[in-house]
């Protein structure tokens, strides 16, 4: 999860990683959840899980205490008694390549996939400054690292045979790479600097852009295909389109994103948590899709449980058969009266 998803792009109020249990405690059955809920912790009790993975964390703020008097402290409580660790994946896993946002696009069947937004500020630029003679060992050691654009030249100087790497690297990976670095003895006080990039990462954003062949599909024919993809009845919607090619989306409350939408000249944006004066748009010819938070996210929970069962196939793998959805839909029929 942690290659996947690397705790340390999350956005900075969140909370991720294993928030209870015991790291080094053996594991050969985990269920994968959205919300962490006391119906989620029964769950995993009855089919005998060491392991919840949620997407949304449990614990955000600092606990003061903890006891089954209410439902934090009832769900954590049961966790310790019953030996259940969490481990969580939320902003983080927004952000992550093939994250939620990705896996929403590709329920909607949508191609060509990359990020909205880019302007994820973890690119680092690191340049080490070393006499070691195995060039293409080092550079093996920053590739093993995700460092990209990785190169090297020779130093003229006073010293013979001292070489320069350079190389991109996302931020998160710095000091793994430092300490390796170190291990090897290719670290000398004042030879390795590290950078901050003005340009994007590649390798994580926010939302997703895709679009539909040819000349994409009607605005009736998008809504009920987002409805019967993500198993909802009813969407909120504003605006509308001749129709529907290139579009973008962001599970969970993405409209603050909508702004990147437009300025890529996407025909439709979908995400959820949409407010009254949020539906109103700037652009005639754009859908504004509001499809509800959990709809938006549900999707990742088997795309989890298909990344760790590929991954551990020694391990039993589960999704969670609990609803964790708070929002109800009530609808009713109004007989249509004539007036005389």
């Amino acid at each position: 999860m942690h290659q996947w998803a690397p705790p340390k792009i999350k956005l900075e109020y969140d909370n991720v990683g294993l928030l209870i249990g015991d790291q080094n405690k053996p594991v050969d059955r985990v269920l994968v959840c959205l919300d962490v809920t006391e119906d989620v912790v029964d769950e995993a009790i009855e089919k005998e899980c060491q392991l919840i993975v949620s997407h949304h964390p449990l614990i955000f703020q600092p606990i003061r205490r903890i006891n089954p008097t209410d439902e934090q402290g009832r769900i954590i409580y049961k966790l310790i008694r019953n030996e259940i660790a969490l481990l969580s994946a939320h902003t983080n896993l927004d952000a992550a390549l093939d994250g939620v946002s990705f896996v929403f696009a590709n329920n909607l069947g949508l191609d060509n996939l990359r990020f909205l937004d880019r302007n994820y500020p973890i690119s680092r630029k690191i340049t080490l400054t070393t006499a070691y003679e195995d060039s293409k060992a080092v550079l093996k050691l920053l590739n093993y690292y995700s460092a990209e654009e990785a190169h090297f030249f020779n130093v003229d100087g006073r010293k013979e045979g001292l070489k320069c790497f350079e190389a991109i690297i996302d931020a998160h990976n710095v000091e793994d790479l430092r300490r390796a670095l170190e291990r090897e003895g290719l670290l000398k006080k004042g030879s390795f600097q590290v950078l901050e990039m003005a340009s994007p990462s590649n390798n994580f954003g926010l939302g997703v852009v895709g679009s539909y062949p040819d000349d994409g599909i009607a605005v009736d024919e998008f809504l009920h295909l987002v409805c019967k993809a993500l198993d909802t009845s009813a969407v909120r919607y504003s605006g509308g389109a001749n129709r529907i090619r290139k579009v973008a989306v962001c599970g969970g409350a993405g409209i603050r994103l909508k702004g990147a939408a437009l300025s890529a000249g996407v025909d439709a944006f979908v995400t959820s948590d949409i407010k009254y004066h949020e539906f109103f748009t700037e652009k005639k010819d754009f859908l504004l899709v509001d499809v509800g938070h959990y709809e938006s996210e549900f999707p990742v929970v088997e795309a989890i449980r298909k990344e760790l069962a590929e991954g551990f196939e020694e391990i039993q793998v589960i999704s969670c058969e609990s609803v964790t959805n708070p929002v109800r839909i009530y609808s009713t029929q109004f007989e249509n009266k004539t007036v005389e």
